[in-house]
């Protein structure tokens, strides 16, 4: 049993599998002792059947079988042994075999080699680093939830705009109404322009104590936040009564707190901070770290895409056609690959040069490597739910973790992205700009 490759251009090969006769006979002749002592035939007790009948019933598919695991051992040993540059995996070449005859045969396999190219990387400023700064209202808008956060809460007998008010809400029966039973609900309401503006007026001229007779469907303009109210589901709103009783139970009013050092400690524990302008920077920064994520994906992609571009990556176009549509299992044509090709050419690409950087930077995907990213991970993955494990505790949850195949995917996958946006910037002379969140939204759109 021999293999060869032939190189046929500098995009494909051909590798010849040679298999003799005397490196499968033997193995087809003790694969059919095998069926003999299982096989049942009619007029012949288990493993009293002829080996001439097992030969007739499954001697074809019995050496077919033999000879596909021969065929698969060798070319996945020369495969291992030699490393051949080739995507994908080597196609069998369709040909006509006279299965019956015990002969020597000689199986061809298709090779697409991977091309030969130099990564161009963008030029100066040929791709943006945009650096998502936050509007002004959403300073403002965070700085005020803080206050409210570290406020003071008092429990008035007035109510003012922004109050919460515990309520009491007793449906009202209908003078010529179906017998039911009526609906008894206690929640609260958050004195804002989302309730119905008649009932918002309504209720700031209310005080504690009191009780109003309000049209329950008025409250909300949306189905959703009444039946999260009254909590039912929004299938039963038709089949409540119009009006309900509302006692005002409790009101709440947060006072916000003073914008002085004590606040900003509260807020910031870890940060010196002595004034209001230091206060809304540090804001400001945190907004930016949260949308740094977002920057960095539309930065990774955007020096991919240049990189695809420029680099000329030339493909065995052909055969990798070929080889999408016979592991496709029947579902693709090479017809319908014509309308998608253009996709997979990309995702090829991007292979290619990921695994060249990786080589040429050598990016450490160590199983160490990896375990230590993923410990970290999931570290501070447990600290958001407010659980803090360390030593032999959290490496056996990580080790727990990583027989997860996908899941150690995904953290491989995150190692090389993070790598990758590292080696860019450090390779790439970007232009900073600063865009506002919106904006950014739109053009990643």
């Amino acid at each position: 049993m021999s293999i060869t490759e032939e190189k046929v251009n500098k995009s494909s090969g051909l590798l010849k599998v040679s298999i003799s006769v005397s490196d499968y006979k033997d193995k087809v002749d003790a694969s059919i002792k095998g069926y003999r002592k299982k096989v049942t035939l009619p007029g012949f007790r288990v493993g009293m059947v002829p080996t001439s009948l097992i030969k007739k019933k499954y001697g074809l598919s019995v050496k077919v079988e033999e000879i596909n695991k021969l065929l698969s051992e060798k070319v996945n040993s020369f495969l291992k042994d030699n490393n051949p540059s080739i995507m994908g995996y080597p196609l069998p070449k369709k040909t006509d075999i006279d299965w019956s005859q015990d002969c020597d045969y000689v199986f061809e396999y298709e090779l697409g080699y991977k091309p030969d190219f130099k990564i161009v990387l963008p030029k100066k400023d040929e791709v943006l680093l945009y650096s998502i700064a936050p509007e002004k209202k959403q300073i403002d808008d965070a700085v005020e939830n803080l206050r409210k956060q570290h406020g003071e809460n008092t429990f008035p007998n007035d109510i003012k705009e922004n109050d919460i008010i515990y309520i009491k809400l007793n449906e009202i029966k209908n003078k010529e109404g179906v017998e039911k039973k009526l609906l008894s609900h206690t929640t609260s309401l958050l004195i804002d322009n989302l309730l119905e503006k008649g009932l918002r007026k309504k209720l700031l001229s209310s005080k504690k104590e009191d009780e109003l007779t309000i049209n329950i469907k008025n409250v909300f303009s949306n189905e959703a936040d009444l039946a999260s109210l009254l909590n039912i589901k929004k299938e039963q709103i038709d089949s409540i009564n119009n009006n309900f009783l509302c006692k005002i139970e409790s009101i709440k009013r947060v006072s916000l707190s003073k914008l002085d050092e004590a606040f900003f400690k509260k807020c910031f524990p870890d940060d010196k901070i002595k004034t209001q302008k230091e206060f809304r920077e540090t804001i400001i920064n945190k907004f930016k770290k949260m949308y740094e994520q977002q920057s960095d994906n539309k930065y990774f992609n955007d020096v991919v895409d240049s990189i695809i571009n420029a680099s000329k990556i030339d493909l065995p176009d052909d055969f990798l056609k070929r080889w999408i549509v016979s592991n496709s299992e029947g579902k693709k044509t090479i017809k319908d690959l014509d309308k998608e090709y253009n996709l997979y050419q990309k995702s090829f690409c991007w292979e290619l040069v990921k695994d060249k950087i990786i080589t040429e930077e050598k990016i450490d995907l160590s199983e160490e490597s990896i375990f230590n990213k993923a410990k970290d991970m999931f570290r501070l993955q447990l600290l958001q739910y407010g659980m803090k494990k360390e030593g032999k505790e959290l490496e056996d949850m990580t080790k727990n973790l990583l027989q997860n195949k996908e899941e150690k995917r995904k953290i491989v996958e995150q190692i090389i992205s993070e790598e990758m946006i590292l080696f860019f910037k450090n390779k790439i002379k970007s232009k900073i700009k600063e865009i506002s969140l919106d904006d950014f939204s739109k053009l990643v759109s």
